[in-house]
């Protein structure tokens, strides 16, 4: 969970080393668990106007590589249990993440999958709380059910 006393300490490190336990989305996840989602890791550091972030102890729902926003840039890097690099070797991994998405697009695509689906859930059940026509978003729901199916179906 981002700390703006951490922030304050490491104003113009080198390197950070963040945790980014969960994936964006699950913020009151990661509140509950006293742990971050990748886009707070990243917010840190930037933040801490750092030279460079390193991200690290994703959490096990991802098997090969964790789901990353957008906000993944030139100076953040993630690692892996067990990776050694050199320092001055930091600025090449953010250069690994689109050979590591495309080695592990069919994780990628599964985690995408399951997200769209908790997303809809959730809407869904806002939906239900609020008293709002909630059938467009079921359906939405039991859509993206089916097409997670077929998909899985054709690989098989």
């Amino acid at each position: 969970m981002p700390c703006d006393a951490l922030i304050k300490l490491g104003k113009g490190a080198s390197l950070v080393i963040h945790e980014a336990t969960l994936e964006d989305g699950l913020e009151q996840d990661a509140i509950e668990k006293a742990h971050s989602t990748t886009s707070q890791a990243i917010s840190v550091g930037m933040n801490m106007n750092a030279e460079f972030m390193m991200l690290n102890h994703f959490s096990q729902r991802y098997s090969k590589l964790p789901l990353m926003s957008d906000g993944f840039s030139s100076k953040v890097g993630i690692s892996f249990d067990h990776m050694k690099i050199q320092l001055s070797d930091l600025r090449i991994l953010p250069k690994l993440m689109g050979p590591l998405k495309a080695l592990f697009a069919e994780d990628l695509e599964e985690m995408e999958e399951r997200k769209q689906k908790r997303e809809l859930q959730q809407e869904l059940e806002a939906a239900l709380s609020d008293s709002k026509p909630a059938a467009s978003v079921k359906r939405d729901l039991d859509d993206t059910n089916t097409a997670a199916d077929v998909k899985r179906l054709k690989t098989n």
